[in-house]
């Protein structure tokens, strides 16, 4: 599998993943693989769901911090139990084989015809319409590892060279989030420690409380997403978030528990 990733493609696939980048670049910046993040790969390689992964192949189990997002749908209640009934999949078992992270495609590491004989796609990927896969390694270790999976329906054409390459691209740029990820949770940590216990602001997140802070001034989320260089959709669904986390309705509420937490 060998190969020069930037060498076969364009100035448009270059183009693409640059404006991914911008996109993602102030996204939940506590979570390297928010579903927003997941989704926006949808814009540069064409799928209809993506996932982020965190595999333990000794206990044979999905860790925390698993998600996705998209149109795939899931095999019932026990899908994870069905899984690894049938599995796992042939791109795992060559992650932990050789702890390459490389993008690959099913279809590099193993043939259709083989493939189309084994469990996991004759009772799992099979029953569910799911086209064979293409999965971008973050990390590896003897016995589990980390990664992006790409899910197409059954009725989609297969990936192409140019999906492999341009998703390998985004490799090094998603470890670089990740450990600006590490260092925000940092900075949310010690600015917890340092609130002296006060239950509300302990509660939100570094972002929110930047948010929330901005919604006490009579920002709008406009003004909001323009300051922090994010969109309004990201502001109201981080509001949304600490409405939950607040038990209040509305932003003048939120705005009045957190001024309330930091006068105490």
């Amino acid at each position: 599998m060998s190969r020069n990733a930037a060498g076969r493609l364009g100035t448009h696939d270059f183009r693409a993943v640059l404006d991914f980048l911008d996109e993602i670049r102030e996204l939940d910046l506590e979570d390297a693989y928010s579903v927003d993040v997941l989704a926006r790969i949808q814009t540069v390689v064409a799928c209809d769901a993506v996932g982020y992964q965190h595999v333990d192949l000794r206990t044979r189990q999905f860790l925390p911090g698993t998600v996705g997002t998209g149109s795939i749908p899931d095999a019932g209640d026990d899908d994870e139990a069905q899984y690894w009934a049938a599995g796992p999949c042939p791109l795992t078992e060559y992650r932990d084989r050789t702890r390459d992270l490389r993008a690959a495609r099913l279809v590099d590491v193993i043939g259709l015809r083989r493939y189309r004989e084994l469990p996991i796609c004759r009772d799992y990927y099979g029953p569910i319409g799911i086209h064979p896969l293409l999965d971008l390694g973050v990390s590896t270790e003897p016995g589990h590892f980390r990664s992006i999976i790409l899910f197409r329906g059954g009725d989609a054409p297969g990936y192409s060279e140019r999906d492999r390459d341009v998703l390998e691209l985004l490799r090094p740029h998603f470890q670089a989030r990740e450990a600006r990820a590490e260092l925000y949770r940092h900075l949310a940590g010690d600015v917890v420690a340092a609130a002296d216990e006060r239950d509300v602001d302990a509660a939100l997140t570094l972002r929110e409380r930047e948010i929330v802070h901005l919604v006490g001034q009579g920002k709008t989320n406009a003004e909001i997403a323009a300051e922090l260089w994010i969109t309004p959709g990201t502001v109201k669904k981080h509001l949304e978030h600490v409405y939950e986390k607040l038990g209040v309705s509305g932003r003048t509420a939120a705005a009045t528990a957190a001024a309330a937490a930091l006068a105490r």
